[in-house]
């Protein structure tokens, strides 16, 4: 049915429910799909485990089971392979030279599909663990306030995370802003029905910031790397690749700012009355108990 609330939902604590379960669905199903490659698939795993934690969030001011089901996902994705994080690195580094107008050798990287494959399915005994658990949630609690005071919590915090590397950049700082960007971004999205005329070019922006906050945090990564071990990266020259690695994030950096002061123009308050003024008229329009 989508990941998106439904008029066909009998509560919002029902639709919740329904959209935890199609999510977990989805991640089984991919991790089990032995038809694309063990890299597409973890990377699929960790998207379906950012959307959930982001709905657990939404809910989180009356859903009781949140910080255990929360931790349970993050730590279900943390232990897939890292091996993608080789290869995000490697197209980083391709990127980055392609920008610089800097010729290197395309990089292969070595990747171990056994290890990869035991990861999903571990992680799909994992999704399967919580699928079952889903019957015993108490979701009554759950309203349109709760998502309101959700929403708004995620906002606030990825404002906060924006004020903080505003005054004290760093890879961290902006890492950290773009994890709650990301929780904003597919919130957001959960309720674009609330607002349908605003609302999809409003997710759209947030999704552009998400996706160039992930930029600067692959180039951070790939410096990490290459300032630890070059080995795999093949013969460069590490103090070219560095330099450019800082010239882009400087010129990302700039890009982010004004995006960010786009997005996270309203204050927490105005935001919240915002939302809960298009929730309250989504449900009237709709019938949504």
């Amino acid at each position: 049915m989508g990941f998106q609330w439904s008029v066909n939902d009998a509560s919002i604590g029902d639709g919740f429910v329904r959209i935890a379960r199609e999510q977990i669905d989805k991640a089984i199903a991919v991790a089990n799909d032995t038809d694309e490659s063990p890299a597409k698939r973890v990377h699929e795993a960790r998207r379906r485990a950012k959307k959930l934690r982001a709905l657990f969030r939404l809910v989180r001011p009356d859903f009781r089971y949140y910080a255990k089901e929360n931790d349970f996902v993050r730590d279900a994705a943390r232990r897939l392979s890292s091996a993608r994080d080789m290869k995000v690195a490697a197209d980083t580094l391709a990127d980055l030279m392609q920008w610089a107008e800097r010729d290197v050798e395309p990089i292969t990287v070595s990747t171990h599909a056994g290890d990869e494959e035991a990861g999903l399915v571990r992680y799909a005994a994992d999704m399967r663990d919580m699928l079952a658990r889903t019957e015993r949630w108490k979701t009554g609690r759950i309203d349109l306030d709760t998502l309101a005071d959700g929403l708004t919590e995620t906002y606030r915090s990825a404002l906060e995370a924006m004020q903080h590397v505003a005054a004290h950049p760093s890879d961290d700082g902006f890492h950290e802003w773009r994890k709650h960007a990301k929780y904003h971004w597919n919130q957001l999205g959960l309720l674009e029905a609330c607002a349908k005329d605003i609302l999809p070019s409003a997710h759209q922006a947030v999704g552009v910031l998400a996706e160039v906050l992930g930029l600067h945090h692959d180039l951070a990564m790939l410096r990490d790397k290459l300032t630890v071990d070059s080995g795999p990266f093949g013969e460069i020259d590490i103090g070219m690749v560095l330099d450019a690695v800082a010239r882009r994030q400087r010129e990302l950096e700039a890009r982010i700012g004004t995006l960010g002061r786009q997005v996270f123009a309203e204050t927490p308050k105005g935001f919240q009355a915002r939302f809960s003024s298009y929730l309250e008229g989504w449900a009237a329009e709709e019938g949504t108990p």
